[in-house]
């Protein structure tokens, strides 16, 4: 599996007890997941080491592969009006705290193998002659670099911008580690574009996905709605097909934003809706 094309995978926690959490990662049959931003344990304070161990020791048991984590912060709030305000390190006010978190993460990374770091970075300024779009510039280019340094790869994860702000962005950084989690889900849950949009700006730079489906906003200030795959806007039938003609060959992970037994239904559904719109890809049907 380990030169698997386009393999599918799953978005996962891990909680304090990482074992349980990949262990139904395999058996949903999949080999590979995109970690969450682990419980502040595994990164600080004296249980650190023990439960990074542990988490390492899982991954080698299942033969899960990690391939990439999420970087969280702490305030977020997932809307139109406020997300700006609080969301990534756009906002002025909390960056410098969390670049400290996410350097920390990036080095947790290391630590346990995963070359990939995700997040998402705020909605970043149209206006690139803004004094906030400089700074951040300047911020992500630190960053980007000191990822760089640990062998890391660092992807923005979109949908708080238009597709071509982000390209913008990527250019700027001018850096050869910069690339893009592309969730086309969140292109439209948030208004900014459509998935097509975003291929074309910066398909070349995908590096993984997240696989889930969404429909644009209706109501003023808040995001659109999360659906199943297949019951959405995204239309992954024409996405996927024009992102391997990009040269995507990444994890398909597969996210569901519910909990209980309509995810792991819902993520089957989506299971095999990918592997059906893969297997006519790579049979050259695609």
């Amino acid at each position: 599996m380990e030169n698997e094309i386009l393999p599918l995978g799953v978005m996962t926690n891990v909680g304090l007890d990482a074992l349980p959490h990949l262990e139904k990662v395999k058996n949903l049959g999949l080999h590979t997941c995109q970690l969450g931003n682990p419980p502040d344990e595994y990164v600080y304070g004296e249980r650190a080491d023990e439960l990074t161990q542990k988490l390492k020791d899982a991954i080698k048991k299942t033969g899960v592969k990690i391939s990439s984590v999420f970087i969280m912060y702490k305030g977020h709030i997932w809307d139109l009006i406020d997300g700006p305000k609080t969301i990534g390190l756009v906002p002025e006010q909390t960056r410098a705290p969390r670049v400290v978190h996410a350097c920390a993460m990036s080095n947790w990374a290391k630590k346990v193998g995963i070359g990939v770091v995700t997040s998402h970075i705020g909605f970043i300024p149209i206006d690139a002659a803004s004094l906030q779009y400089k700074g951040f510039i300047e911020t992500m280019k630190a960053f980007v670099s000191f990822c760089k340094a640990n062998g890391q790869m660092f992807a923005f994860e979109t949908g708080q911008e238009p597709p071509k702000v982000l390209r913008r962005t990527i250019d700027d950084i001018g850096m050869d580690n910069v690339r893009v989690n592309l969730d086309s889900a969140n292109i439209l849950l948030y208004g900014m574009g459509k998935p097509m949009e975003a291929v074309e700006a910066f398909g070349e730079f995908v590096v993984n996905t997240h696989i889930k489906d969404g429909k644009w906003p209706t109501e003023p200030g808040k995001l659109g709605h999360e659906y199943p795959i297949g019951d959405g806007d995204v239309h992954y039938e024409e996405v996927l097909p024009a992102l391997y003609k990009k040269g995507f060959r990444g994890p398909l992970t597969i996210e569901r934003e519910i909990s209980g037994e309509q995810q792991i239904t819902d993520i089957k559904k989506a299971m095999k809706i990918m592997e059906d719109i893969k297997s006519k890809l790579l049979k050259g049907g695609g």
